[in-house]
């Protein structure tokens, strides 16, 4: 009798709790098309696309420093990786071009439209931020400047960043290396 008592009160006990639905917390999604095979194995030297650098952002930030910063971060990751940047006058291996993006500038569609990738990803499932932040690069051989792979990042942006700070270079640097992961060494 006793046994039976305790199934009964574990089993009304069991029915009274409740797990707490998981909440999306993305810090970043990826997603990227193409491959890397037409980098050659011996290539060593990259330039920038005419027009890579392009920056959606709304009043409040500031483009050029935004520019600047990713300049900076995907310069950094190919380096890590043995590749030198050249001017594309020196007939570079490939060209390298990218695109940044708040969601206030340039929604999903838009986006998408443009470049023809999409991570599926609600700006709500970026936990701790106002709007979404897209990061787009892109490699083209040249000299036909042909688009070969490219890859979108989004992940939670403050609708007044500041991308010149400390951390705010650590985390782009952050995002471009993991978009990059999968590039080659030189050797």
């Amino acid at each position: 009798m006793k046994s039976l008592f305790s199934l009964a009160l574990v089993l009304f006990l069991s029915a009274c709790t409740t797990s707490p639905q998981p909440s999306n917390n993305f810090a970043i999604g990826i997603v990227s098309s193409g491959d890397y095979q037409f980098i050659s194995s011996n290539a060593k030297t990259y330039a920038w696309h005419p027009r890579s650098g392009q920056t959606f952002v709304d009043d409040q930030n500031d483009g050029v420093t935004i520019k600047h910063v990713f300049n900076d971060a995907i310069s950094q990751s190919l380096a890590e990786k043995g590749y030198i940047r050249v001017p594309l006058q020196q007939q570079p291996d490939f060209l390298v071009g990218y695109g940044v993006a708040l969601e206030s500038a340039l929604n999903d569609r838009e986006l998408f439209d443009k470049i023809k990738l999409s991570t599926g990803i609600p700006a709500a499932d970026f936990a701790n931020s106002e709007q979404k932040g897209s990061i787009v690069i892109a490699m083209y051989s040249y000299p036909l400047m042909e688009l070969k792979w490219h890859a979108l990042a989004q992940g939670g942006a403050n609708a007044t960043p500041q991308p010149a700070s400390e951390e705010s270079k650590l985390k782009i640097k952050s995002y471009v290396d993991s978009m990059l992961r999968d590039l080659p060494k030189t050797q």
